[in-house]
């Protein structure tokens, strides 16, 4: 770890779905490598798959979106000054709904889930998330990524071995919260919709046009609801698994490029 520079604000790092904090580890030694105090809480009733049981999944099965944000939320507030958000998948959506309710210093959102309005269906999608859409009523029943999902969808770019660590790293996932990411979006007052113009900093919206479960489209439609306040940065050739493995070098580039561009 290098020193701290207390010049720079603090990190946060919002993991996603199906996943805990371990999931950005990589991501987390880069910040810290870089000076920056890094936080990386896991979010709330996400734990190992082992550690489970029956009551431990019906509690995350209920679990919303406003218990994941109102969490984070807490975790800002309790910082001495404004922090990074830098949120992955799922947990790119939460960073963009924390920064409509508090101040942040920026947002870095890396393979972000649509906010409600954006269309995020597509057959990629459908085929990644699999039997997971068709467990009904979705929002009393936790999901699972497969390995044969990842392999497709989620880390279609990584070696062999990167997809089996991520599969390994999974963990279940609240379906209220997947509802209301997937079919709450459409609802003209869903909670998965951000305020743009609540959010006040920049926004740093990076990309792989090879990404499967929410593909460059979204990208570009999320870049395009901060306007002149975001950047959006494509990858060719990257896959959703922008906080490790191969594709890691390039994320790094551009967002620590972007970072020191953005400091004053």
């Amino acid at each position: 770890m290098s020193a701290v520079d207390n010049s720079k604000p603090p990190v946060v790092l919002i993991h996603g779905m199906w996943s805990t904090a371990e999931t950005l580890s990589e991501l987390r030694r880069a910040f810290e490598g870089q000076g920056y105090v890094v936080h990386a809480p896991t979010l709330p009733y996400h734990k190992e798959k082992s550690a489970y049981d029956t009551d431990d999944r019906a509690r995350l099965a209920r679990a919303s979106l406003q218990e994941y944000v109102d969490f984070i939320v807490a975790k800002v507030n309790a910082l001495e000054t404004a922090p990074i958000l830098v949120g992955h998948s799922m947990g790119g959506l939460l960073a963009q709904l924390v920064a409509a309710r508090v101040q942040v210093d920026k947002l870095v959102l890396l393979s972000s889930a649509a906010p409600g309005g954006i269309n995020s269906w597509s057959w990629s999608m459908v085929r990644t998330f699999g039997r997971n859409l068709f467990r009904f009523p979705l929002w009393r029943r936790v999901t699972e990524v497969r390995e044969s999902h990842i392999r497709y969808g989620i880390a279609n770019t990584q070696t062999p071995v990167v997809q089996r660590q991520i599969f390994d790293m999974s963990t279940y996932e609240s379906g209220m919260a997947t509802f209301q990411i997937g079919v709450g979006g459409f609802l003209p007052h869903g909670f998965s919709r951000v305020d743009a113009q609540a959010v006040q900093c920049q926004v740093l919206v990076i990309g792989g046009t090879v990404d499967r479960i929410t593909p460059i489209k979204i990208q570009r439609a999320i870049a395009n609801k901060y306007g002149a306040r975001a950047q959006l940065l494509e990858l060719p050739g990257v896959c959703h698994w922008t906080v490790g493995g191969s594709n890691f070098p390039r994320v790094c580039s551009a967002m620590f490029h972007w970072l020191e561009n953005k400091a004053a």
